[in-house]
């Protein structure tokens, strides 16, 4: 390298090769892409985790740290949610924050701490975990949470060594989603409690160590996953198109993953051709929150800012005790509860049910035509 600052450009070299291989290699129907619109997302998807990756791995300073959105309408990562506004920041397990926040009208508000994923990616073990059941609240909606290795007074978080992630979650149940509104804000920031000296400025080696574990990013959430066929039987995730598994929560399958702990989970492959539809029936326990949602291949939301591609519970049409009857369809089979697939004839149907009172129960799922759809049973 004949650079000024040869390191740096070494592993930007790197990045872009890495770049090529996923483009050239990724995106293929052994990863369920089968289809042109599909290929293409995953161009798309591919330029959101490095946005991402950027701001998280090149940015991120665990010394000054700084909540950031991790997902939007136009940065999809990772099973993005309409319903929920997250942020994430860098911490360091061997230093002392605290956080300042407010509910601001959320259905559930949570705040949890990951250790480092040794691949560099979003494999990461839950540290500790709190939520706003377990936090004191102001009358104002006003808390305060300390993030340390040592016990702290009030609301705590332990941190462990390896402790290199803090995300946040804000669930919300309105008839627009909470996502696609731009006026919605959350009052939350993150502090050292022992303030940093101004950091040193950027040089080759510190760059070169950035990029690098951006790259690092990249690889752990592409060519680093497993086909879907040769994924972890988690319980919460069937592999049968149009079939879903019961609903159970990250807790319990003992996952180390960005997931919340709260939340019962249920994802299935769909398969649709243009003619047909699936119907989805069950009955919401009583819980904190619920909705269903349509993601393609690569676990991004469909547009749900132009279709009605999710649903909450406040959006749903429910019976009395909570049961329900959705249904996915290539267009509009004129029922109430219709997820848009816009075109899909391969994707993901997830579901999230948190702090449920009772175990959920069985989602049922079965293929109609659509032209039977009014008639069947």
């Amino acid at each position: 390298m004949s650079g000024l600052a040869p390191a740096s450009q070494r592993a930007f070299h790197e990045l872009l090769d890495l770049l090529r291989e996923i483009g050239d290699t990724h995106f293929t129907p052994q990863r369920g892409v089968i289809e042109e619109g599909t290929a293409a997302e995953g161009f798309r998807y591919l330029l959101h985790l490095l946005a991402a990756g950027c701001e998280h791995h090149l940015e991120g300073d665990p010394d000054r740290p700084m909540f950031t959105r991790v997902v939007s309408p136009q940065r999809k990562v990772l099973g993005d949610n309409p319903d929920a506004i997250y942020f994430w920041t860098r911490v360091r397990g061997d230093r002392s924050y605290r956080i300042r926040g407010a509910i601001g009208g959320a259905a559930y508000t949570s705040f949890t701490v990951h250790g480092r994923d040794a691949a560099g990616g979003s494999m990461e073990r839950v540290v500790a975990d709190v939520s706003d059941r377990d936090l004191a609240i102001g009358a104002d909606g006003r808390y305060e949470i300390v993030l340390s290795p040592e016990p702290a007074v009030g609301n705590w978080l332990r941190l462990e060594p390896d402790a290199t992630s803090l995300v946040t979650r804000h669930y919300f149940e309105r008839a627009e989603s909470v996502a696609a509104d731009p006026d919605v804000s959350i009052a939350l920031r993150i502090e050292p409690i022992d303030p940093p000296t101004a950091p040193p400025p950027l040089d080759d080696a510190a760059l070169a160590a950035r990029l690098r574990a951006l790259a690092a990013y990249l690889r752990a959430n592409t060519l680093g996953m497993p086909a879907p066929a040769e994924a972890p039987a988690y319980p919460f995730v069937s592999r049968t198109p149009n079939v879903l598994p019961r609903p159970s929560s990250f807790r319990a399958a003992g996952t180390a993953t960005l997931g919340a702990v709260d939340i019962h989970y249920a994802m299935a492959p769909y398969l649709l051709q243009p003619d047909e539809a699936l119907v989805m029936e069950g009955r919401l326990p009583p819980c904190r929150f619920a909705n269903v949602m349509l993601w393609n291949m690569h676990m991004q939301t469909l547009e749900y800012r132009f279709h009605r591609t999710s649903l909450n519970r406040r959006q749903m049409s429910l019976a009395p005790d909570g049961s329900f009857r959705v249904v996915i369809a290539h267009r509009d089979p004129g029922v109430p509860d219709w997820l848009d697939t816009e075109g899909h004839r391969l994707g993901t149907v997830f579901w999230r049910i948190l702090l449920p009172e009772s175990p959920p129960e069985e989602i049922r799922s079965r293929v109609v035509r659509l032209d039977e759809l009014a008639t069947a049973p």
